[in-house]
């Protein structure tokens, strides 16, 4: 009972009934994962979903040295569904960002829950409708933004996705250096830096001594991220 809980708190699975919830749940393992510590390997058989309940991940792509952060997964997201879907080899890494737990549903048990659970397949593909949607969205970015704007609008999207309220602002709730930033837009480091500095000096935002970021002024990076 407590695995089909903590499962109905995700997106994906929120709409199904108890029953459904609990023959769900009857096929998961728990894992848990130290900070740093590799979840997912590329190139590696993609043989199982994971669902992240607690801490947070980093999907990233590593490339001789440089690092493209695709994605930061919080707690109710879902990751390794494209490669238990079409059975081909994972695209990238999933390390944790700190103490993590995450739900593992095998491959050939995710297919079972689907034929049983038509429901979860139907919110499965409204999700990755969404997903899709905003990388066609950060695509468009990437042609017409600067690093300014790109900055601007990952800034928006974290404050919105990690961010808690606080005095004056939206803290994100991330740690996230200008190495880390750089990652995130596709831009070299001393090009963040630059923008960094632009938007902290206008008081858009600031940073913390331990890379945290506080969004002071949403309306205005709004602006600078149309």
């Amino acid at each position: 009972m407590m695995l089909a809980k903590v499962l109905g708190a995700v997106p994906l699975f929120s709409g199904l009934t108890e029953e459904q919830l609990e023959y769900v749940a009857k096929h998961l393992k728990r894992r848990n994962y130290a900070e740093r510590e590799v979840i997912v390997r590329r190139d590696s058989p993609g043989d199982s979903l994971f669902i992240l309940t607690s801490g947070k991940a980093k999907c990233a792509y590593l490339d001789s040295e440089d690092e493209t952060i695709i994605a930061i997964y919080r707690p109710g997201d879902f990751f390794g569904e494209l490669s238990v879907l079409d059975g081909e080899e994972r695209s990238a890494d999933v390390v944790a960002l700190e103490s993590t737990e995450v739900l593992v549903l095998s491959a050939t048990d995710f297919h079972a829950c689907l034929h049983a659970v038509p429901a979860i397949a139907v919110e499965l593909l409204k999700q990755l409708a969404g997903r899709l949607r905003r990388a066609t969205s950060w695509i468009r970015s990437l042609s017409s933004q600067d690093v300014y704007g790109r900055i601007a609008s990952q800034l928006l999207h974290l404050s919105q996705t990690h961010g808690t309220d606080v005095e004056g602002g939206r803290l994100i709730g991330l740690r996230l250096t200008q190495n880390d930033m750089a990652s995130l837009v596709g831009a070299s480091r001393e090009s963040v830096n630059k923008a960094m500095g632009y938007f902290k000096q206008k008081g858009y935002i600031t940073v913390d001594t331990t890379y945290h970021i506080t969004v002071h002024n949403h309306d205005a990076l709004s602006k600078r991220a149309q």
